[in-house]
């Protein structure tokens, strides 16, 4: 997906950047276009770690949880397969579910999060899953993080 936005001339840099918003509207728009029967979400979904291009971003920093969330605001699913630290706490998790939750009620529409905390794992950290359904990537930082905290709840 990140490949195919980035060529289609409508981005001035990578995924990620200004027009990557745009991009994910058009291309959601049209999706609910189709004159086909609907079933579940209906719309762009942007898995982190089951797209090479986007799983490619997250490795060149170019994208985040926070500019994930934003494009889920025209796009139809929300955060899926997004790498996480395994230290944080419960009560950033919550923040982050609190804004999805926000962000599909305000819109009116169903939005997921998967977030997935990798165990021994921080921002930035490369990342490989034992599985061929998920590819490679790095832990995506939450804003807002504070470590060192000792009033954290780890998960």
């Amino acid at each position: 997906l990140a490949i195919a936005f980035e060529r289609s001339g409508m981005l001035s840099g990578p995924f990620g950047g200004p027009g990557t918003l745009a991009v994910s509207s058009v291309v959601t728009r049209a999706i609910q276009a189709l004159d086909l029967p609907l079933c579940g979400y209906c719309g762009l979904m942007l898995p982190v770690c089951e797209d090479a291009g986007l799983a490619a971003r997250a490795v060149s920093g170019d994208i985040s949880v926070t500019s994930l969330l934003a494009f889920s605001s025209v796009c139809g699913t929300g955060l899926d397969t997004v790498p996480v630290a395994g230290n944080v706490c419960v009560d950033e998790l919550a923040a982050v579910y609190l804004d999805v939750a926000c962000l599909s009620s305000r819109l009116r529409k169903p939005l997921s999060a998967r977030l997935f905390p990798v165990p021994g794992k921080l921002a930035g950290d490369r990342v490989t899953f034992a599985t061929p359904y998920l590819l490679d990537s790095v832990i995506l930082p939450l804003h807002g993080t504070v470590h060192g905290s000792e009033n954290r709840k780890n998960v």
